[in-house]
Formats: structure tokens, sequence, C-alpha cells
């Protein structure tokens, strides 16, 4: 049993101040996680507390078969569609070349690396969300296939044939960028 499991137990169980100790570990991880999304860094701050409420408010809904990761981004998800549905779909995100994701260290980066990072960050944002949604949950996120495929409702064979659209879409997308290929 991972130690976010037993955390998550034992708030299920009506200890509520580990709560704070899985806030700690995940919130960083999920601000990015919003950032990533297209969303802009108060909305981002705002969905971080909002997810946290819902753990919370759905604790006794965690089941330990279950991954907390899995069970944790279900939620994630949910709160941004939940957000986006109160707003009627009106426009709320900002580019990634105005964002900075908190936790990196790009005072240090090189130009070059730092140019590398925007055309990624550009092709990121010009695939389609189902696809910017499992390569960032993966790569980023560092969620495993299991969890992934758990809270999309799929299994890993549909899994790996989305993520291998998605990284080829990415792929494209970039080359574009660079300039590697023309449309």
């Amino acid at each position: 049993m991972t130690d976010e499991t037993s955390l998550m137990l034992k708030v299920k169980d009506g200890q509520i101040g580990h709560l704070s100790d899985l806030f700690e570990a995940n919130h960083l991880p999920l601000y990015n996680f919003y950032l990533r999304s297209g969303l802009n860094r108060a909305l981002a701050e705002d969905l971080v507390q909002e997810t946290f409420m819902r753990v919370l408010a759905y604790r006794s809904t965690y089941k330990a078969e279950s991954s907390f990761k899995a069970w944790f981004y279900r939620i994630a998800r949910n709160v941004v569609a939940d957000h986006f549905r109160k707003l009627s779909n009106k426009e709320h995100h900002e580019s990634f070349e105005e964002q900075h994701m908190e936790g990196s260290d790009s005072l240090t980066d090189s130009l070059e690396q730092q140019d590398q990072r925007n055309d990624f960050e550009k092709a990121l944002s010009a695939i389609p969300a189902e696809h910017r949604e499992i390569i960032i949950l993966s790569r980023f996120q560092q969620l495993n296939y299991a969890d992934i495929a758990e809270m999309l409702n799929c299994n890993i064979n549909t899994l790996k044939t989305r993520m291998r659209a998605a990284i080829s879409n990415l792929k494209s997308e970039y080359r574009l960028i660079t300039g590697e290929v023309t449309p």
C-alpha cells in the first residue's frame, strides 16, 4: 500500500489532519497539471483549492483497491469540467508563452533550451485537448498507464493506442513549429 493510499484511508476514516500531508505532496503537481492544460495561474490556484475541497467532501468514496493518483486526478478533471460548464465555456486560457511552470529553474536554462521548451509548449497547446491530457498525465504528472486507463474508463491497450496517436500528433506539431517540415 502506498503512502498516499494509507494517508487517504486515514482521511476517509475521519483523520482529516492527514489531508494536509496529501496537499503538501500533491498541490504543486496538480497546479502544474492545470497550467499545462492551458489554464491561467489564478484559475489554476482556485481549482487546486477546489480539488482538495472535493477530496475532503468525497473522501468516503475512496477505495483502496483503486490507485490514489487515478482517483485524485479523476476529481481534478471533474473540477475543470464543472468550472467550464458553469462559465458556459467562456475562454479562460493563457498562452503557454506567458506561463512559467512553478518549481522550474528557468534562470539557469540556456537560451537554446528555453527556445526548445517554448516550441514544445506551443506544440503541446496546439494538439487536441484529449491528446494533451494523456501526455500531461503520463509524462508530466508521471501517472502510470493503468491509472490513466482507469481514469479514462478504457483498457490499457486502448490507452496505448491513444498515446501513440497523441505523441505522433505532438511530433508533427513540433516539427511544423520548428520548421523541420512545412505545412
